[in-house]
């Protein structure tokens, strides 16, 4: 099975736990920034993806939602978690003095916008500054040209030395999603959802519970010509 990963997520603990209950199937993990994700399902090249969705409101793929756990325009989506959205600023930039940035202290800042930028969305009253990708935009905020928002994990990816991350919690977070095709179904699809949802082997849709093995039963007692029922043999 293929599996392909946006940038920020690990497959580390999924791989493991696929290959305890599939030894003989291996999960291989490819990796894809945004804008090439969906399309790798769509050309079959991958099995599956993990992937993020803009949030609700900014326009998506057709057919996916993070609210729903599938689709009827040929996509299984099954959410996973939504990530927060932070702010990445110089460390000595006036943000840092606060442990959490609220979306109208943004007002006024540059906003680099990257080309691979996963949120479509910005604050109102914030200057854009268009820039290729994130990793330029994490050099460039360390540089003091801007500032950068961007999910938790990503801003973890690429940190940068003389930054600063703080969780701006009233913007919307980022809606991370496993897809796949339907019409192109994996055999051990509902495995893979049992892992990356954290299922134990035994309550995972893939593998089924095993049923419990039949309880013993005595058997009848041999009635006697008399009519009378035999008694129960002592122990000794």
């Amino acid at each position: 099975m293929r599996l392909l990963l946006v940038p920020g997520t690990s497959p580390d603990r999924w791989a493991r736990v696929w290959r305890e209950r599939l030894p003989h199937d291996p999960l291989e993990v490819v990796h894809a920034d945004a804008a090439g994700a969906v399309d790798a399902v769509l050309r079959g090249d991958v099995d599956a993806a993990v992937l993020r969705l803009p949030p609700d409101g900014v326009e998506r793929a057709a057919g996916l939602s993070a609210t729903v756990p599938s689709t009827t325009t040929g996509w299984a989506v099954v959410p996973l978690w939504t990530e927060r959205t932070v702010v990445v600023v110089r460390k000595d930039h006036v943000l840092t003095v606060v442990p959490e940035v609220d979306v109208p202290d943004l007002a006024g800042e540059a906003l680099l916008v990257p080309g691979d930028d996963v949120l479509g969305w910005a604050p109102p009253g914030v200057e854009p500054l268009e820039v290729p990708d994130v990793p330029t935009a994490a050099d460039l905020v360390a540089q003091g040209t801007g500032v950068l928002l961007v999910p938790h994990s990503l801003a973890r990816l690429h940190d940068r030395r003389g930054t600063a991350v703080r969780v701006v919690p009233d913007a919307p977070g980022s809606p991370v999603v496993l897809v796949w095709r339907t019409d192109g179904e994996h055999p051990h699809v509902q495995e893979l959802v049992g892992i990356v949802r954290g299922r134990t082997a035994g309550s995972s849709r893939g593998r089924g519970t095993p049923e419990a093995a039949p309880r013993a039963t005595r058997a009848p007692r041999t009635p006697r010509p008399d009519g009378r029922r035999t008694p129960p043999r002592k122990r000794r």
